[in-house]
């Protein structure tokens, strides 16, 4: 479980409104309107603090299970980022994985934001966010696996991008068809370093594995 100063606020919230139950009980008979009014207060705040809390611990959860089965790297994790750091983060990447914890994939705030909406969807109509989203997880999860050139791991991931939508509750019509419109409207967009001529979105890698990290 990730605690963040959400988590913290949300039990902060939780023992209030605890504490405020037990005044109510003693206090019924005297200032049950006032302590009412309190009770009612503290509670609004919680389901609201808890509503945002248990949406980023949710899609940080189906993140992770993404990761984990796209990389195949058992233990992996995906790191959504939070609202404090992300008023502080003047980088332009959308994600991100560090050499000395490549087990674990950082997604943007706005990543994670859009891959829930489109997990919550029917999925019949992504956004672009959301299929941006999706491919973004998968790509990540690419240097999970161990591959650091941007033009093989942007290769490889969109080569995954169906499975992955599928293995996230897409169907398989749903599945390849967002795998197919990022490969058309995104990846013709993207910087040199990411695109490579030899890759293509289905059928067999066209790309060799850097370095032996791929089986």
């Amino acid at each position: 479980m990730d605690v963040g100063v959400l988590t913290v606020v949300v039990a902060g919230l939780l023992a209030l409104v605890l504490r405020r139950v037990v005044i109510l009980r003693r206090h019924w008979n005297t200032s049950r309107g006032f302590a009412t009014s309190l009770l009612v207060i503290c509670i609004a705040l919680l389901v609201t603090a808890g509503s945002f809390e248990v949406k980023h611990q949710w899609v940080q959860a189906r993140a992770t299970a993404l990761v984990a089965h796209v990389s195949g790297v058992r233990g992996a994790s995906a790191d959504c980022q939070r609202f404090t750091p992300e008023l502080v983060d003047l980088s332009a990447t959308s994600g991100f994985v560090f050499f000395d914890s490549q087990d674990v994939a950082h997604l943007r705030r706005a990543v994670c934001n859009d891959l829930f909406t489109w997990l919550r969807s029917n999925k019949k109509a992504p956004t672009d966010g959301e299929v941006r989203a999706v491919h973004i997880t998968v790509h990540e999860a690419m240097h999970v696996r161990g591959e650091f050139d941007e033009a093989k791991a942007e290769c490889f991931a969109m080569q995954r991008d169906a499975d992955a939508a599928q293995f996230l509750g897409a169907t398989r019509a749903q599945a390849a068809a967002l795998a197919q419109r990022y490969y058309r409207e995104d990846y013709p967009r993207m910087s040199a370093d990411y695109v490579s001529g030899e890759c293509a979105a289905d059928g067999p890698l066209d790309l060799t594995p850097g370095d032996g990290q791929f089986p």
